[in-house]
């Protein structure tokens, strides 16, 4: 596996602003009794936004957070939808990791240039579309890079189509 030419660790401490991810949280289709899961706690603004609509017992909705010893790359804890925003160093092993313990879909928050074609593919492969993409630039995060969060559910989106040319 290569290694990236920057090693930005130290941005994946950026958190997201609590009334994005309030935004960002209706974009999911979930249903009454969908279980969530935040993989990337962070100050909970996904976690403490997930809507009660929710009929199961309170593990119907979880969190890992590497600083509080619970790290969701380790978990083998399947949920109908895991919505966070990653960290900016490890959008390989988020992203498929989520796409794996995802029932659903999975909602994520990463810089543009994380969604590769070749990551694309492997989620199309994975039985994995894009159902939406919402282009945000977050101002007081200071780098002036775009920021997407995507939607991916195990239904194809015949709105959204995603073309790689060979």
């Amino acid at each position: 596996m290569r290694k990236p030419k920057h090693h930005h660790s130290d941005r994946d401490k950026i958190f997201t602003p609590e009334d994005l991810a309030i935004k960002l949280i209706k974009k999911i289709p979930a249903k009454d009794g969908d279980s969530w899961c935040d993989p990337c706690y962070g100050k909970g603004v996904f976690y403490n936004n997930f809507p009660n609509i929710w009929t199961s017992p309170p593990e119907e909705k979880d969190f890992y957070e590497i600083d509080m010893g619970k790290d969701y790359l380790t978990s083998l804890k399947s949920y109908d939808w895991n919505v966070t925003n990653i960290p900016f160093s490890k959008p390989n092993e988020f992203i498929f990791h989520m796409a794996e313990h995802s029932v659903k879909g999975f909602g994520i928050l990463c810089l543009a240039n994380s969604m590769t074609a070749t990551r694309l593919k492997k989620l199309e492969a994975m039985g994995f579309y894009m159902d939406s993409l919402t282009v945000i630039y977050i101002k007081s995060w200071g780098f002036g890079y775009r920021t997407d969060f995507y939607v991916f559910t195990r239904g194809r989106n015949n709105k959204l189509q995603t073309l790689i040319y060979e």
